[in-house]
């Protein structure tokens, strides 16, 4: 009686390890990297003003208006080339 268990013992061990070592193939999804760029338009260089708005009073202050607003066009236009280099069309 106990040579059936035994025999059934075996086979239930023999199928679970059957199981187990299947080749089972499983479809993995890579990630692409998609590399987005800004719009060519928020790309290109700013433009000088042509009149430049001033209220002050003194010429010192026209001076430094026009040199902070040289500056700010510059710092601009250099974050906009750097823009342009990273996406790769300069």
């Amino acid at each position: 009686m106990t040579r059936p268990y035994a025999i059934g013992t075996l086979c239930l061990c023999l199928m679970l390890c059957g199981a187990c070592s299947a080749n089972r193939r499983e479809v993995v999804a890579v990630p692409e990297t998609v590399r987005l760029t800004p719009p060519a338009t928020l790309m290109q260089e700013t433009p000088t003003p042509d009149p430049p708005v001033w209220d002050g009073a003194t010429n010192g202050d026209l001076l430094d208006y026009a040199q902070d607003s040289r500056a700010a066009l510059g710092r601009c236009n250099a974050d906009k080339a750097g823009m342009r280099k990273w996406a790769g069309t300069e």
